[in-house]
């Protein structure tokens, strides 16, 4: 069973669509328990990393999004999805994030750069990994004003990084456990064919 973690925070009818498209029935989580019931993740999401993590505790799915994390199931963190992952965001100081990745959320920091960071770049991926099956390097669509770094305290989860200004990461993965920054509903065949990896592996 798919389930989507679609807690108010942004349109996901884009997403729904490429799920569909791809051949594949979609269930909406609609209580805590249903992400503990959750075979294949998906947690999608747009907009304020202090607003989404204060959502997830309203709705009381902090929690089960964390031991379904722990379980070692499926999951895959979209934008939104892939930040609050870590401990924590320079865009909300003093709101804790899920903290299962080490490292903190920070802000683009270069006068120089354009932020947010809006449209298609390439990523780097830097080890094997079943989503990037068949990749031929073609860039995917972002939209996003905070990067993760890659940092040594979290080079176990380093999966693929961008260059906007510096390297940032742009897709991690641990086991099961893996999240991307860019969108890859909006993302083209590279972005579809990414999804499917994950839904099917």
């Amino acid at each position: 069973m798919i389930s989507l973690l679609d807690y108010g925070a942004g349109n996901v009818r884009s997403l729904r669509n490429a799920i569909h498209a791809l051949g594949f029935e979609l269930t909406q989580i609609e209580d805590p328990a249903g992400i503990l019931k959750a075979e294949r993740l998906i947690f999608p999401g747009v907009g304020a990393f202090g607003a989404a993590m204060e959502r997830l505790h309203r709705l009381g799915y902090v929690e089960p999004l964390k031991e379904y994390l722990a379980s070692g199931r499926p999951y895959l963190g979209i934008c939104i999805g892939l930040q609050t992952l870590f401990e924590g965001s320079e865009e909300s100081p003093g709101v804790p994030g899920l903290g299962l990745i080490p490292g903190r959320i920070r802000r683009f920091d270069d006068p120089s750069l354009s932020v947010p960071h809006m449209g298609w770049n390439g990523v780097r991926v830097e080890r094997p990994s079943p989503l990037f099956s068949d990749y031929q390097c073609e860039p995917f669509y972002f939209v996003h004003s905070y990067r993760a770094a890659p940092e040594p305290q979290n080079a176990d989860w380093q999966l693929a990084t961008t260059d906007y200004g510096r390297p940032f990461l742009s897709a991690v993965q641990r086991g099961r456990v893996a999240a991307v920054q860019f969108h890859p509903e909006k993302s083209g065949t590279a972005g579809l064919t990414l999804l499917k990896h994950f839904l099917a592996g």
